[in-house]
């Protein structure tokens, strides 16, 4: 939906509104440039900040494949599968507060979940450097995914408060994309702590976990204070009076009108929605590769013939090599409004890495398949993310269907962290069979789904004509009479 068909609904806003007897422009350039300022204000302050936390959500999440080889193992004496059940019970614990995460963010505001959440995980993450044995790290891991939980979900749903259906891909792949940065940091930051730093009573495995855990708390703290929860409470300081009830006409433009604290209609809606069958299936695909490539790809340069040392350096390349396919998958697929196809040409990027890793015993063929991989499984997640939130109509529908993606990806992502055994090293056939196979599903189910919505797209253009924008209370209307995006002038981002 265009601002200019936005505009058309500013005689709906609430009479009840403070601002409502701000003048804006119904159209024209006045009004163009009061978008473009507010858009601009938010790309600064609200984009860079949420991906600023993510980026220690995936430094706190993936260090652990660091610490390994800095003597995780040998401090914490773990033997046979302990690390591998220590990364598995990290994604029990972030998949059973999927859920509740979304229940309590429709009763609390956002910046006091991102930022409780942040505080408590800071400290599991920090807590793992003195952990002496499996039964320590075990229990600091499953808290931290229960905690870490509290961001990924709730980004996409803060995010599509503030923009367009047609401008979250790019937003989200900004917020998700320093996950790759991460990715990237951490193994500059474990190739530093293991090459210049050195401590008496501290191994380097854990110098590395309380360097990255210590400044999540206190980013945290600072988050409840400063981070938007929604375009209701922006503050006069940040936008204008015009600005802001701009920003209230398009929140309420994308969907964004019921208020309930949680409507039980929705849940069931959500549970019920096909939709959420396939995004699950593509989500489950993606996080198994996902969850082995994180925890795994410093395991897997090492074996390839580089030292400890290096081998924490070499995984540097890969994760630079997602970013630029990561924006540019994701800026494609705002521009053409298409999820589907973008999700299934990622993951045939990733085919390409596995087919690379598993027929090849060469360092360059096989380090060349790990950046495939990578440029192939990270523009998925927004793209995954933007597509669930693009197609559900109401805070709770939307907010659950992210919330059984990530339920259901991150219950399947414990098969990721089992299928590299050590005995299977260095080639990894199993593994890397493994991951393959669920990149193809990935392919089969995000074609389908583009499909199955092609369709009905088609036939509602059939049936009811082009589509009109709904007004705020059109849209209320439709969410109290259970129709949600089944209404006749809603139409699928396919």
């Amino acid at each position: 939906m265009s601002d200019s068909e936005i505009s058309e609904k500013r005689d709906h806003v609430s009479v009840e509104d403070p601002i409502d007897d701000v003048y804006v422009p119904d159209s024209g350039p006045e009004r163009d440039a009061i978008v473009k300022r507010l858009k601009l204000k938010l790309d600064v302050r609200l984009v860079p900040y949420l991906a600023l936390l993510y980026l220690f959500n995936a430094l706190d999440r993936g260090n652990i494949g660091n610490a390994r080889l800095a003597g995780l193992e040998e401090g914490t004496h773990l033997k046979g599968n302990d690390f591998y059940n220590a990364l598995s019970l990290f994604f029990a614990g972030y998949t059973i507060s999927q859920v509740p995460n979304m229940f309590i963010l429709k009763k609390v505001t956002p910046a006091v979940l991102v930022g409780v959440t942040m505080i408590l995980w800071g400290i599991c993450s920090t807590s793992m450097a003195a952990a002496k044995n499996f039964s320590g790290l075990a229990a600091a891991r499953f808290f931290m995914g229960i905690f870490e939980a509290g961001v990924g979900p709730a980004a996409p749903i803060i995010l599509s408060f503030f923009y367009l259906r047609h401008e979250l891909a790019w937003r989200t792949a900004l917020f998700y994309g320093t996950s790759t940065f991460a990715g990237a940091f951490g193994g500059l930051i474990a190739y530093g702590v293991a090459k210049n730093l050195a401590h008496e009573s501290l191994a380097p495995w854990q110098l590395l976990f309380i360097i990255e855990g210590v400044p999540t708390i206190f980013l945290g703290i600072i988050t409840i204070f400063v981070l938007p929860n929604s375009p209701e409470t922006l503050e006069r300081w940040f936008v204008t009076p015009q600005e802001k009830k701009v920003a209230i006409q398009r929140s309420r433009s994308g969907h964004n009108t019921d208020s309930s604290l949680l409507d039980k209609k929705q849940l069931l809606a959500a549970f019920k929605d096909y939709k959420n069958i396939f995004t699950c299936l593509i989500y489950i695909g993606l996080n198994i590769p996902l969850a082995s490539y994180t925890s795994f790809l410093p395991t897997i340069v090492k074996l390839m013939g580089y030292t400890d040392a290096k081998a924490q350096l070499m995984t540097v390349p890969p994760y630079a090599c997602a970013i630029v396919t990561l924006l540019l998958m994701c800026w494609n697929s705002d521009r053409t409004q298409r999820r589907g196809y973008h999700v299934a040409a990622s993951a045939a990027i990733a085919c390409i890495g596995y087919i690379l890793l598993i027929s090849s015993n060469k360092i360059g063929a096989n380090y060349t398949g790990a950046c495939f991989v990578a440029m192939g499984l990270y523009p998925i997640i927004p793209l995954m993310l933007s597509w669930v939130s693009n197609n559900n109509v109401g805070h709770t529908k939307r907010a659950i269907g992210i919330a059984l993606l990530n339920t259901f990806g991150q219950c399947f992502a414990t098969v990721g962290t089992q299928i590299y055994k050590s005995k299977t090293a260095p080639r990894f056939f199993m593994g890397y069979g493994v991951c393959l196979a669920f990149t193809v599903v990935m392919i089969v189910v995000s074609l389908a789904l583009s499909y199955v919505l092609k369709r009905e797209n088609a036939r509602r253009d059939e049936l009811y004509g082009e589509p009109k924008p709904l007004t705020p209370q059109e849209q209320q209307e439709a969410i109290e009479n259970c129709v949600y995006d089944d209404h006749p002038s809603f139409r699928y981002y396919i």
